[in-house]
């Protein structure tokens, strides 16, 4: 069988993180703990997190941990193609693999992430350099009691995309028919819409993750596949108030996009896992117990779990978004425990053995106590350290 392609389009960030006690008030300047670098962008983060999440974390060589900087970045590299003469274990899905279709400035960050997508098996020809153009950045502000985080940033790069990028269905792999399209809102709405329209008419899968929110024309979602949204994003698109998205109202939310066309609808909760709604039926799918050291990329690593099972269940002949949502739930727990977008996306073996339990507790019953996260726990070389800015 040829191999199923997962084309993800979208930003690459290089993402500058605050970690702090709380947030800083208006017009109020407030020592932080601690900086790192890091890459990301949601682009980059589901391509990861999509090839992550159905192979085998590879075997690394010793000497990729005593290296630093961008050395070790060029050795982890060398490591990961070495890595790929093994032989393929049971629960790996060579079948499928991951092409990045997206946009960097012709500075440092554009070589460092060719080589972060390639050790983590990303096909990055669809990679463009955009001359006198830098790389999106994004400040991120992370609190260490909870470890939510607010994010800023800039395109950069990333607003270059138009919608005649995407006009003929080889643009939207850079090449090869994808089995499966996934993009978010870090670029125009104008350029997504033109993206889910090409790959609707040619009968290609989409999965729109719908952020940052940005309402899309009705007319989109009957080419739409699969819709991920936050309860935030769920309140965008659907034209309500954030109050009003809640246990009583995910329902008839989802119900709204089933009507408009889209396939399968997911509404992310956080801590309280997510709630689906398709043809087939619809259900609350709890989440898990786990200590949050830092959100960033829970998100993304969600879509990109949930969308290479989809794709591995397709592939078998059935579809159970259930188990998928099971799944990336996991997926997702796993990203929470550690700094940084990338670093903490987990590999498919991770997931396989994670254990924890089920919560069942809403938010308001947990004490001050229990929702605090001991900040000394945190491991502060999990993240993938950059050269310093300039």
């Amino acid at each position: 069988m040829a191999p199923r392609i997962i084309s993800i389009i979208g930003g690459l960030d290089a993402d500058l993180i605050m970690v702090t006690n709380r947030m800083p008030e208006g017009g109020e300047s407030l020592l932080a703990n601690s900086y790192h670098e890091a890459l990301g962008g949601k682009g980059a983060n589901s391509a990861i997190a999509t090839y992550r999440t159905c192979h085998k974390r590879p075997i690394e060589s010793k000497g990729t941990a005593e290296a630093t900087g961008e050395a070790a970045a060029i050795k982890r590299n060398e490591d990961f193609r070495a890595s790929l003469k093994r032989p393929v274990g049971e629960g790996d899905n060579d079948d499928i693999h991951v092409r990045m279709v997206g946009a960097v400035g012709d500075d440092k960050y554009a070589e460092l992430f060719h080589i972060e997508l390639k050790r983590n098996g990303v096909d990055t020809s669809g990679l463009v350099t955009i001359p006198g153009k830098r790389s999106s950045v994004c400040f991120v502000i992370v609190e260490n009691y909870t470890g939510e985080n607010r994010c800023l940033f800039t395109l950069g790069a990333t607003e270059a995309w138009k919608e005649e990028n995407f006009m003929e269905v080889e643009d939207l792999a850079h090449g090869p028919r994808p089995d499966l399209v996934i993009a978010q809102m870090e670029i125009r709405k104008e350029v997504v819409q033109q993206m889910i329209e090409t790959a609707g008419k040619a009968g290609i899968d989409f999965l729109l993750n719908a952020a940052p929110a940005d309402p899309i024309t009705i007319r989109s979602y009957r080419f739409i596949t699969h819709l991920l949204v936050n309860e935030t994003e769920a309140a965008i698109m659907s034209g309500r108030d954030l109050e009003e998205v809640n246990q009583d109202t995910w329902p008839k939310i989802a119900q709204e996009f089933l009507d408009r066309g889209v396939k399968n609808v997911v509404i992310t909760l956080g801590e309280k896992g997510a709630y689906y709604a398709s043809t087939t039926g619809c259900d609350h799918v709890l989440g898990y117990k786990v200590q949050v050291v830092d959100t960033t990329g829970a998100g993304d690593t969600f879509t990109g779990a949930y969308a290479s099972e989809y794709l591995r269940q397709k592939t078998a002949g059935k579809w159970d978004i259930k188990s998928a949502i099971i799944r990336a739930n996991k997926a997702a727990a796993l990203t929470i425990g550690k700094l940084g977008a990338q670093e903490g996306i987990p590999w498919a073996d991770e997931i396989d053995h994670f254990e924890a339990e089920l919560n069942t507790t809403r938010t308001s019953e947990l004490s001050i106590e229990e929702a605090l996260v001991d900040i000394e726990k945190v491991e502060a070389g999990n993240e993938v350290t950059l050269p310093p800015l300039g």
